[in-house]
């Protein structure tokens, strides 16, 4: 009800998407005229748990990752601009993204097998290192594991699988979408290009593309420090129409199709 009240998806006549990022993730279709929604388990690794290396958009986490084809070298970027001690969603997200550019993964996730220093194991877990132990804080090298990945996977696929089964049952494409909001902390950072290469935001043109921040915490103040918008609020409560996709019978083969990395053409 906060997102749908903070993003103002309710107050205009263009067709949106809205997800709202996180462990769960909330999506909504709609404008004036109608809204659905539904909710999807997405899991923690955008949120950098069941990282290996994963933690919150904090000072020192990776945010940004750029790898040169050729050589596989590394440029990061991390929140605050301090060394690197592991590595948050938005970070996971562009690794992903450029491993796959790259073709050091494949569509399905795994590794290939690439003649270069960064490829190592950890622990019997096949990894790439993003930042050597001597670039970082704690001494230890940053590496994204097979296993980071499968994470990564897991929760794409199921906000694309939602995507795809909210926007079919009410009839839209990406084509008919005007906006596209990206909410939640882990949506402050994210590289659209990486979130569109991997499916986790329908191809929609990025200037349709708006990150709005946490509106769950946005539209709870609205309705503090406001009747009117406490009336909204209980409007949206009772208009917005939820889908429940574990009742959809092509869920499952909806999610299995979903943990591939679709991509654009790479060649």
């Amino acid at each position: 009800v906060a997102d749908v009240l903070a993003s103002g998806i309710r107050e205009t006549d263009e067709l949106s998407l809205l997800l709202d990022i996180g462990t769960n993730t909330e999506l909504f279709v709609g404008n004036s005229s109608d809204i659905v929604s539904c909710s999807c388990a997405s899991g923690p690794a955008f949120e950098g748990a069941h990282i290996r290396q994963g933690m919150k958009a904090v000072h020192g986490a990776i945010e940004r990752v750029r790898i040169e084809p050729t050589s596989l070298n590394v440029e990061y970027e991390t929140v605050g601009a301090d060394k690197p001690v592991g590595i948050c969603g938005s970070g996971i997200l562009d690794a992903v993204a450029e491993l796959l550019k790259c073709r050091v993964i494949d569509s399905k996730g795994r590794f290939q097998k690439v003649d270069n220093k960064r490829l190592i194991e950890v622990s019997g877990d096949r990894a790439f290192v993003l930042a050597w132990g001597n670039e970082t804080s704690t001494g230890d090298p940053v590496a994204i594991t097979q296993r980071d990945i499968g994470e990564a996977q897991l929760a794409k696929a199921a906000i694309h699988a939602g995507c795809t089964i909210l926007m079919s049952r009410v009839r839209v494409k990406a084509s008919d979408l005007k906006r596209v909001y990206v909410a939640g902390s882990f949506g402050n950072y994210v590289n659209p290009a990486s979130a569109k290469l991997l499916g986790l935001i329908p191809e929609v043109p990025t200037d349709i593309i708006r990150f709005v921040g946490n509106t769950a915490i946005a539209g709870a103040k609205m309705c503090l420090s406001s009747t009117e918008a406490r009336v909204q609020a209980k409007r949206i409560g009772e208009e917005v129409r939820y889908v429940e996709l574990g009742a959809d019978p092509g869920f499952s083969k909806e999610f299995a199709a979903s943990m591939y990395l679709p991509h654009q053409d790479l060649s």
